[in-house]
């Protein structure tokens, strides 16, 4: 009757053999899938609830059977819970193919995507090659990740996703023609792929292209992803470029996708401090407090606000990573160092044992913060971890330029081996240059290139006083830089100091006015400078 289509006969019939034979769980599932296809989907699933709960347990096709009746109720959380169940059952199942395609069609048609998303983060494949490849980008290992990625492309030339985690970590090796390359065909397959534009976004503001960047970020502003991958990179690289306003809509979104991670709930937070909104970032802190039973990282922030209000001293700009500033740790080490409170910490085997591993496998800031450290220390030890660090082909070139600069600091003379520009390479110390500390974060070129168009305009400023203050700057401040977010702020310190140093007739209002930021602002970043340069 089945075959005929006569739904109703088939119905009498299968309901008779469920009586005859109640423990057979086939019967129980033909019975459900004629019911399903007369419209008697709650009906259908009772059925089906009952084999699986008390017949077959085994019977994972009935996932997906429930899934279909969800969906055609119109429960399309219960449909992609049901899903994802069956696709974590029978990854390989003979209904994988059309569950992967509902999938799809829930998360692009309907808005889902939480509950896959909670599912990947709990059940990773961790010996997958996507698993590896993206743990060896978080361990920092780039080349290692690279032939990861280099290795899946191969066998899967249509999959975009390598190809954008390969474009990141040739950036991170500095090798940023080959980042854009792969960017630019990832674009040219799919030119709305949010990833590869947003990867492009932070390759144009490291090369400082401001015009490509506004306008890719015009576009990328306008964006509403209705995946949660999509949007947690879009949300972060917004913050990332400053774009604090569009992260926080996404991050809020986001929130409300994965309701009890508190690193999510830390970076919408971030994105309110950001844009100076203190009450309404306390408010999302003291929620990220609830989620987690250690409280020491939302405690941190709202102490940071309390002072704030009580200053009138705006915040630093907050990371959206979910930890505690790395600039904090390695400021009370510093303050300790130069008050000679302790000894050289290098000599703690804790201290060093943290630090060592800080260098080894923290995120770029981290890095950036131990190799700062460092340049405090006069110790053989501390050399030789530099010395192996600029060895490494996996670490990013900017870095080593930045611990070669540190060496050549702590007196080192002579030659140092070092992997850079992809091989294995002799570097003279004494010609490690000033200039190579502008390589070692985006923003310390893009400010001496900010003031020197601006300066420009004074035929009586010598073209190399700009360079050298900053420089002179830089490397005072080797130890603890400031942390640079708005490259016009600093730009209008720097020229206001090179100006000031050649006793020319200019106030900090009209420089403010050159670079749209306050004066208050200028007065800041200026005094700064000068005290830096002060010191000997």
């Amino acid at each position: 009757y089945l075959d005929r289509h006569d739904l109703f006969k088939a119905k009498k019939y299968f309901r008779r053999s469920v009586e005859l034979e109640p423990s057979n769980p086939i019967h129980h599932c033909n019975l459900a899938g004629v019911l399903s296809e007369l419209g008697a989907y709650e009906e259908s699933n009772d059925i089906l609830n009952h084999v699986i709960n008390e017949l077959d347990a085994s019977l994972a096709e009935v996932f997906f059977y429930m899934a279909n009746n969800y969906a055609n109720l119109g429960e399309y959380d219960s449909a992609e819970e049901y899903i994802v169940r069956y696709l974590e059952a029978e990854p390989e199942g003979e209904f994988t193919s059309d569950a992967e395609e509902m999938l799809e069609i829930l998360i692009e048609d309907f808005g889902g995507g939480k509950i896959y998303q909670e599912w990947q983060t709990n059940h990773p494949d961790e010996n997958s090659p996507h698993e590896i490849s993206r743990r060896l980008l978080e361990e920092g290992k780039f080349v290692e990740a690279t032939e990861q990625l280099q290795s899946i492309i191969q066998h899967e030339p249509d999959s975009l996703s390598p190809r954008n985690n390969l474009s990141l970590a040739y950036y991170y090796l500095g090798n940023l023609d080959q980042a854009m390359s792969i960017a630019d065909d990832v674009l040219a397959k799919d030119p709305d792929n949010i990833h590869a534009r947003c990867n492009m976004a932070v390759f144009y503001q490291h090369l400082g292209k401001q015009e490509e960047l506004n306008e890719l970020l015009a576009g990328l502003a306008k964006i509403y992803p209705l995946q949660y991958d999509h949007s947690f990179k879009l949300a972060t690289t917004m913050g990332i470029l400053g774009r604090h306003d569009c992260a926080c809509r996404l991050f809020k979104q986001l929130t409300k996708w994965s309701d009890d991670d508190p690193a999510v709930w830390h970076a919408y937070a971030a994105s309110l401090c950001n844009q100076k909104k203190y009450d309404a970032a306390a408010k999302v802190w003291k929620r990220v407090a609830q989620l987690t039973d250690d409280a020491s990282i939302s405690d941190f922030y709202l102490n940071s606000i309390r002072e704030a209000n009580l200053t009138g001293i705006p915040m630093e700009p907050v990371s959206y990573q979910y930890h505690i500033p790395f600039y904090e740790q390695f400021k009370q080490l510093k303050d300790q160092l130069e008050s000679q409170k302790v000894a050289n910490p290098w000599l703690d085997p804790l201290v060093k044992s943290s630090l060592l591993w800080a260098l080894r496998h923290g995120d770029i800031e981290t890095k950036t913060q131990v190799i700062q450290t460092i340049s405090l220390l006069d110790d053989e030890d501390a050399k030789q971890a530099l010395h192996e660090f600029v060895l490494n082909p996996g670490e990013m070139d900017q870095l080593k330029q930045l611990a070669l600069v540190v060496l050549r600091r702590l007196g080192e003379e002579g030659h140092v081996s070092a992997h850079i520009g992809g091989k294995l390479t002799k570097v003279r110390m004494g010609s490690v240059p000033k200039d190579a500390m502008l390589e070692c974060q985006p923003n310390w070129g893009q400010v001496l290139l900010a003031a020197q168009e601006k300066l420009s305009q004074y035929g009586s400023v010598p073209d190399a006083l700009p360079r050298e203050t900053w420089l002179d700057f830089l490397e005072r401040s080797l130890n603890m830089p400031p942390r640079i977010y708005q490259v016009d702020c600093w730009a209008a310190g720097l020229s206001y100091v090179v100006l000031h140093q050649l006793d020319m007739a200019v106030t900090q209002t009209e420089i403010a006015s050159w670079f749209g930021v306050s004066k208050s602002t200028v007065s800041r970043t200026s005094r700064h400078i000068a005290q830096m340069l002060e010191k000997r």
